[in-house]
C-alpha cells in the first residue's frame, strides 16, 4: 500500500486488485488535482492512463481545485456525487444514550471483521475486496494510536451499524456511516454520526466533517451540518493486460515496467539476476510461488561493487554466448565470487510481486540486458 504525493496530485493506492464496482476502488483514490493550465490535459492523460493499467480500479475525487477538469477528455465518467459538509462540534448534540443501539469502539480483529462485513453489504453481492482491505490493515487499525477509530453499533447484541471517525490536521473526517439492509430506517446512521462526532469532542477536535449522498444530505444537515460544496467521483476501469497492446521498452517504461540488467538464472521466465525496482538495482530470486497476474519474487537492494561486478560477468557471459564458446576463467571465477551475493536474501530483503514482458528487440539478450522487462508490486 503506497500513498504518492506530487505538487499537484496525491495518489492512494491500496494494492487491492480489481475493477469499478467490486469495492476495490474506494480504497485505491486520486485527490486534490492541481493542474496548472497549461499542462493540465497532458498531466490528466499520463495519470488516467497509468492507474488504468495498473489492474486496480481507482476512484478519481474531484472537489473544488478539480471540478472544472475536463474528464471527458480521457473518457471519465461522472459517478458518485457527494455535499461536502461540516460542522462545529460545539453547534452538535450530544449522541446520548439510543435505547435500540449500542455504540462502541473495533477493540479486536473479530470486531473488524464484523466492520468490514458490515461495509462489504453495501454492495450486491457483498463486496469481497472491503473484508480483503480490512484483513489486511488489522494491526495498524487496532493500534491505540492509529488515527482512524473504527465504531459498531450492536442490535440486541448483534452488529449491524459501522462507522469511521479520523483524527488529523485539527479536523476529524467522518467516514462510511453504514447499517445492514434489514436494520436501515431505525435511525442507527444518525446515531452512529453522532457517536462520531462525540469522539471528536472528547479527542478536542473543533471541526467535523463528512461527505453525504443527496439522500443522506438532509439527514445530516438535520444533525447540524452545513454544505460547503460537492465532490464528484470519476470512476477510473482496468485495462486487462491482455488488451494493452505495448511492446516497445517505450511503452512498457509509460506503464511501470523497468530494466532488467542481468539474468543469472532463467527457466520459464525470470528466477535470478539484477533488474531496477523504482529505478533502484536489486538483486532478484524467485520463490516459485506462480500466480495469474505474476510471480513471486525475494528481492534486496545490491551494493555498488556487486552491481560492477554482475555487469562484467553480464558482458563476458553474452560474449561468449553469442561466439558459441565457453565461460571465460574471469566470468567462472566472478560466478564463484558472487554466489553467495546473488543467491542468499539477507534479512532485510523483501518479497515482491512482478510480471515480466518481453520488448521489442529480437535477439536473447545484448551487452544491456535481457530482452524483456520486469513490473513490481
Amino acid at each position: 500500500m503506497t500513498v504518492t504525493e506530487t505538487d499537484d496530485l496525491v495518489i492512494a493506492d491500496s494494492g487491492i486488485e480489481g475493477d469499478v464496482g467490486t469495492g476495490a476502488e474506494i480504497f485505491n483514490i486520486v485527490a486534490n488535482a492541481r493542474f496548472a493550465p497549461d499542462e493540465v490535459k497532458n498531466r490528466l492523460s499520463l495519470t488516467a492512463f497509468k492507474l488504468r493499467l495498473t489492474g486496480r480500479a481507482f476512484s478519481w475525487s474531484a472537489g473544488p481545485n478539480s471540478a472544472d477538469m475536463p474528464f471527458g477528455f480521457v473518457e471519465l465518467m461522472a459517478g458518485k456525487r457527494e455535499a461536502a459538509m461540516c460542522a462545529r462540534t460545539a453547534d452538535i448534540s450530544g449522541a446520548g444514550p439510543y435505547p435500540d443501539l449500542e455504540i462502541r469502539r473495533v477493540r479486536t480483529p473479530e470486531e473488524l471483521a464484523d466492520y468490514a462485513r458490515i461495509l462489504a453489504a453495501d454492495w450486491n453481492p457483498p463486496a469481497v475486496t472491503v473484508v480483503e482491505f480490512y484483513d489486511r490493515v488489522t494491526p495498524s487499525a487496532l493500534a491505540e494510536d492509529c488515527p482512524a477509530h473504527y465504531l459498531l453499533g450492536y442490535h440486541h447484541g448483534e452488529p449491524v451499524s459501522a462507522g469511521e471517525i479520523f483524527l488529523h490536521a485539527e479536523v476529524a473526517g467522518i467516514y462510511n456511516i453504514s447499517t445492514l439492509p434489514a436494520s436501515r430506517r431505525r435511525g442507527f446512521g444518525g446515531a452512529m454520526a453522532l457517536a462520531a462526532v462525540d469522539r471528536a469532542r472528547a479527542a478536542g477536535y473543533d471541526t467535523v466533517a463528512i461527505r453525504a449522498s443527496a439522500d443522506d444530505e438532509p439527514v445530516y444537515r438535520g444533525l447540524g451540518f452545513r454544505s460547503g460544496g460537492w465532490y464528484t467521483e470519476y470512476p477510473v476501469p482496468i485495462v486487462p493486460l491482455e488488451d494493452r497492446g505495448h511492446t516497445t521498452r517505450e511503452q512498457l517504461i509509460s506503464i511501470g515496467f523497468e530494466h532488467v540488467h542481468v539474468e543469472n538464472e532463467r527457466y520459464d521466465g525470470p528466477q535470478a539476476g539484477v533488474a531496477d525496482i523504482s529505478g533502484v538495482p536489486h538483486y532478484f530470486v524467485r520463490l516459485n510461488s506462480l500466480f495469474e497476474d505474476g510471480d513471486q519474487f525475494s528481492v534486496w537492494p545490491i551494493d555498488d561493487e556487486s552491481f560492477a561486478l554482475e555487469q562484467e560477468g553480464w558482458r563476458l557471459y553474452v560474449k561468449a554466448w553469442d561466439a558459441g564458446d565457453r565461460k571465460p576463467a574471469r566470468l567462472v571465477e566472478l560466478d564463484a565470487l558472487l554466489e553467495v551475493r546473488r543467491t542468499t536474501p539477507p534479512a532485510m530483503a523483501r518479497t515482491m510481486f512482478a510480471q515480466w514482458r518481453f520488448d521489442e528487440r529480437d535477439a536473447r539478450h545484448d551487452d544491456r540486458g535481457p530482452t524483456y522487462m520486469m513490473r513490481w508490486r
